[in-house]
């Protein structure tokens, strides 16, 4: 929970140049010459803006609702790379108001993948007709140990973590005692039977249903976070 508040803390920069550059930029320098059309395009302009940080706002909202976790030295480093954009955009462009603002809507758009890459989630998840807690690994479900889950469980005091679940009785063949349990989620995208979202995109299981992360740290459509992904945020794929 500290930690999700003190990413939320530290993107207030983004935004706060992100917020105030219309108002340094244009509203200040020439509000006395501004009729009512003038105000009404301001305003268009605030709820376009607002559209375009939307998914950096619901990943810093998200952030300790998946147990998602990430160091303190890449979250300076991922704000660093942010601010240093827009402070770049605001030097160099700042006598070309097109381009200034393209720009800083750019790097606000770029500033939610490069939040997000490289997350590490808690591959867990929880048979709802048992209890036991399993690690996924690949395609297969490692049931974990008594004093695995204690020390998973102390990790996750506090942050409002919810475990996916499903029913691991519901794949036929499948052992239930079995500490190891081959499982296949990229067969559906949603499971109706075991209550369960996938992710189309990593075939992971979604925590919170489609409006929340599956266990790698991807939103739904995502798989910015699977280790065979060879995304790189400043170049592409």
């Amino acid at each position: 929970m500290l930690k999700a508040i003190l990413c939320r803390i530290s993107y207030v920069p983004i935004f706060s140049l992100y917020a105030a550059l219309p108002l340094f930029h244009d509203v200040m320098p020439n509000h006395n010459g501004y009729y009512s059309e003038d105000w009404i395009a301001l305003a268009g302009m605030y709820v376009l803006g607002t559209l375009i940080s939307l998914p950096l706002f619901y990943l810093l909202k998200k952030a300790d609702k998946s147990g998602i976790r990430i160091s303190i030295a890449s979250l300076f480093l991922r704000l660093l790379t942010s601010v240093s954009a827009q402070l770049i955009c605001l030097y160099f462009l700042w006598g070309n108001p097109i381009y200034l603002y393209l720009s800083m809507s750019a790097v606000m758009v770029l500033s939610a993948p490069l939040f997000g890459v490289g997350r590490k989630g808690l591959n867990l998840l929880k048979d709802k007709d048992t209890g036991n807690i399993y690690e996924l690994r690949g395609n297969k479900a490692y049931k974990l140990s008594d004093a695995e889950v204690a020390g998973y469980r102390a990790s996750m005091v506090g942050n409002g973590v919810a475990l996916a679940e499903f029913s691991l009785s519901q794949y036929s063949g499948l052992d239930t005692n079995s500490t190891v349990s081959p499982i296949n989620f990229s067969s559906s995208h949603t499971n109706f039977n075991q209550g369960i979202a996938i992710n189309p995109s990593s075939g992971m299981p979604m925590v919170g249903g489609i409006s929340g992360l599956d266990i790698h740290g991807n939103s739904w459509g995502t798989n910015f976070n699977e280790p065979s992904n060879t995304y790189d945020p400043n170049r592409g794929y």
